[in-house]
């Protein structure tokens, strides 16, 4: 892939900064490359906490993975990059750091992008022209610029607020924070992210730390510049154990459950599953649409609501695009379906290329062509069964913890284990066969078929009978099976809208709690297992065998969205499909098959705004239909689902900025400071909260290892911290005559002694 991983960006980080430590140490030891004395404290104490900011902010934009396009994240991390070298190198001049920073993403973008020189203005004296200039020029670097600009931005602004202890720790806390959330409430894992959160934040405070040492003792500190590997070693020991331990600490039983699952089960509505493991995932009649689309292993319950999930689960390079057919079900209680019982298995053979046999055979005069499929899963869950375009002909390659406990059923074209297991990625080819409607139509009538069709024309004793009347209503007057099939598919199609939340109120008691006549005379608005489910239901009323089958739909090339993006290259797409698409929890779908005797099973599409891409005789082209869902209940926020979506995590993250920024002002802002001073000490003379405030940078003072004996006078312990830390003499002796004057003079002060003090004590305690 072309975009760098945020592991592997925090990797080229890190290696600058280790370069720049190396040369440092180099310069000391006497090798060619020498540096000015104090490079590597200035690398350390004065530049490094720059590089941890970003690395902070590089966890926090994975955050927006689901949302922003990979050439944003390239752009992104080119920048970041750019950043960190020159933050390191150079500690002078912001503006033209930044200049630089921002000039290097202009090119950045000129590179990743297709962006087009329109050439010079016609004439710099007019302005539409140079308007015109500038627009058509600037406008191809949205959104990028600001993103990118926005990241980096984000980054001086966290190594500015981290320049204390205080604020590095209001960093840490309020990134965890904001990824545990998003954790929580998004199909996104973040723990890896918090890991290096955790880690950059205790490098942080070490650097901090040191910062402290340099200046209570800098005997010690010089000695230790002589030295540093004396203190880098142990401290990159240290951090890095903790790191690891945090990325690869197994997973332990739940103690204590997340806010989220707590407030959320308060309220009567069950967790969500973000695994990937439904169609609709925990849904039921009486759902309040709070499941999320994924593919699911419980179809005994049909229906309800759900919220489109868009984590990606694989990726299929493939020859031809397809439906990703997963299992099918035969039996309809009514509400769901069941499984048959004791189906025949028969052990697949990686890499043989004619063990998979479909019972019953096709006739020879069936054409069919090869599709290659190479399936890379992303997702770490046990799945069932393996997807792919049907009837698959072969497995050539399969990585998975049980590669011998693959089964393949002939009958219902599934690959199978016997039990769900991890895959990795894995190889199949089909046999697909080509659509010819003249031979389906010519097919002999099921009444004729070599195979048991009992299962595929089950149907619930308490079906009600204007199910099967509306079905007789709408094929009345066709010949063959091929057209029955295709009129209630086309009915469905044009009759029904889709929408993942349907309105469950206007069902009815007459229903007899049938899912099919509910939706076919009442809710009349659904997603795909209920136009799936309906289908085969009518079909099997008029004496159509078919068969419910759920999988995924074919899913999304991001090539093909590239080109419309930015609208070329000029070329025709290929007819085929061929490319490799990205499969989503949001492409879980649900379909039907029609069994036609010699020819085998056809695929039908009845879900409104969906097309099956079965391949076609020679000539015809296929014309996908836009995937479109019906909003039934429009909304006039004028927002789509995918940026709804979006503003969630974008509303947290700049919530909780805001608010650390804020805090961290009035923290570091002398002004406020002093205004919640007079607020605080309201009553007061000058003279007395000079009083006060010496009692309070004393007891800060003995925190901070400055020793006061019983029998010294306050002159007296003045003096002798004055003598061990010369550089703090100016400030000490400030403090102690502004102290004097207070608590022995006969008036009542004024504010100048008052802030002469609280600058001089501040000086201090910035300085330790």
């Amino acid at each position: 892939m072309a975009k760098i991983m945020p592991i592997q960006a925090m990797g080229v980080l890190l290696l600058i900064a280790a370069g720049s430590f190396a040369s440092g140490i180099g310069g000391r030891i006497g090798m060619k490359i020498r540096f000015p004395r104090d490079f590597w404290r200035q690398l350390v104490l004065e530049r490094l906490h720059r590089l941890l900011a970003i690395v902070i902010i590089l966890q926090l934009i994975q955050c927006f993975s689901n949302y922003w396009w990979e050439e944003t994240y390239d752009i992104v991390y080119a920048a970041l990059t750019v950043t960190a070298v020159t933050e390191l190198l150079f500690t002078r001049g912001f503006l033209a750091r930044f200049a630089f920073q921002c000039l290097t993403i202009v090119g950045f973008i000129i590179w990743k992008t297709p962006y087009t020189w329109g050439g010079w203005p016609e004439s710099w004296r007019v302005w539409d022209n140079i308007r015109s200039f500038f627009i058509f020029h600037i406008e191809q670097l949205h959104p990028f610029f600001e993103l990118a600009v926005g990241v980096v931005l984000a980054g001086h602004v966290l190594a500015w607020m981290g320049g204390r202890r205080a604020g590095a720790i209001v960093i840490v806390i309020m990134s965890i924070l904001v990824m545990a959330t998003i954790d929580s409430f998004f199909p996104l894992e973040l723990w890896h992210n918090i890991a290096w959160t955790v880690t950059a934040g205790l490098a942080w405070l070490v650097i901090l730390h040191l910062r402290q040492l340099q200046a209570r003792h800098p005997d010690s500190w010089e000695a230790l510049a002589e030295r540093p590997l004396d203190i880098a070693f142990p401290a990159v020991i240290i951090i890095t154990v903790v790191l690891l331990t945090g990325i690869f600490m197994p997973r332990a039983p739940v103690l204590l459950e997340d806010p989220y699952t707590i407030w959320t089960e308060a309220q009567g509505r069950e967790v969500p599953s973000f695994a990937g493991e439904g169609g609709v995932q925990n849904a039921s009649v009486g759902s309040s649409g709070s499941s999320l689309s994924g593919y699911s292993r419980d179809d005994r319950t049909i229906g309800g609501g759900f919220e489109f999930d868009y984590s990606p689960v694989m990726t299929i390079t493939t020859s031809q695009r397809s439906y990703w057919r997963g299992e099918t079900k035969a039996l309809y209680t009514g509400k769901g379906w069941g499984d048959r019982r004791n189906p025949e298995l028969i052990p697949s053979e990686i890499g043989n290329e004619a063990n998979l046999v479909l019972s019953p055979p096709r006739n020879e005069e069936v054409k069919t062509i090869e599709v290659v499929q190479t399936v890379t899963v992303l997702r770490k869950d046990k799945i069932p069964v393996l997807f792919a375009a049907s009837p698959v002909s072969n497995v050539s390659e399969l990585k998975s913890d049980n590669n011998v406990g693959l089964r393949w059923n002939p009958e219902e074209w599934e690959l199978r284990w016997s039990k769900p297991a991890r895959v990795e990625s894995y190889s199949v080819v089909s046999q697909v066969a080509v659509l010819d409607e003249e031979l389906l139509r010519r097919s002999p009538p099921a009444a004729e078929a070599s195979l048991e069709l009992s299962p595929y024309l089950q149907l619930p004793e308490g079906l009600p009978a204007r199910v099967r009347q509306l079905a007789e209503e709408q094929t009345s007057g066709l010949t063959n099976d091929y057209d029955r099939a295709k009129k209630l598919e086309q009915y469905l199609k044009k009759t029904f809208p889709y929408t993942n939340t349907p309105d469950l109120t206007k069902q009815s008691d007459r229903a007899n709690g049938d899912i099919v006549d509910a939706f076919l005379f009442e809710i009349m608005e659904g997603y795909c297992d209920y136009f799936s489910t309906s289908f085969v239901v009518m079909a099997r009323s008029i004496g159509l065998p078919t068969r419910w089958v759920k999988g995924y739909s074919t899913g999304f090339d991001p090539a093909v969205l590239e080109r419309e993006r930015f609208g070329g290259p000029s070329e025709i797409p290929d007819p085929t499909g061929a490319g490799t698409y990205t499969v989503r929890n949001a492409d879980a779908h649900s379909w039907a098959e029609v069994y036609f005797e010699g020819v085998g099973w056809i695929p039908f599409e009845p879900t409104s705004g969906f097309s099956v891409p079965q391949p076609l005789p020679e000539g015809e082209e296929f014309i996908p239909e836009m995937n479109a869902v019906v909003d039934a209940n429009p909304t006039d926020t004028g927002l789509t689902e995918t940026e709804k979506n979006w503003l969630v995590p974008a509303g947290a993250l700049g919530v909780v900025v805001i608010i650390g920024a804020l805090i961290l002002i009035a923290y570091r802002n002398r002004r406020l400071g002093h205004l919640w001073s007079r607020i605080k000490y309201r009553g007061n003379t000058p003279n007395q909260r000079v009083v006060r405030e010496m009692e309070k940078l004393l007891s800060f003072l003995q925190r901070k290892g400055f020793r006061r004996e019983s029998h010294e006078t306050l002159r007296e312990t003045f003096a002798k911290w004055s003598g061990k830390f010369s550089s703090l003499r100016t400030e000490f002796d400030g403090v102690l005559a502004n102290f004097e004057q207070a608590r022995y003079g006969l008036d009542n002060g004024n504010d100048q002694v008052l802030n002469e003090f609280t600058d001089a004590a501040d000086r201090i305690r910035k300085a330790l």
